[in-house]
């Protein structure tokens, strides 16, 4: 007997498959950000992530 409520998968997970938003750019997206819980994210690498994203982390990277 199982102590959750989850049923058991009946197929194994897909992977979501993401890549740079800028046009033209066909680098993996590994840097997503959503407004809210409500709208989808957005995927960039870290060369277009938007720069008022990054905080301290630009600086951190040289």
């Amino acid at each position: 007997m199982s102590d959750t409520d989850k049923p058991a998968l009946t197929k194994a997970p897909q992977m979501y498959v993401h890549y740079c938003e800028e046009e033209g750019c066909e680098e993996w997206g590994g840097l997503g950000r959503s407004a809210t819980k409500d709208e989808p994210p957005r995927w960039w690498c870290w060369e277009h992530f938007p720069e008022h994203y990054k905080g301290g982390w630009a600086a951190n990277s040289r």
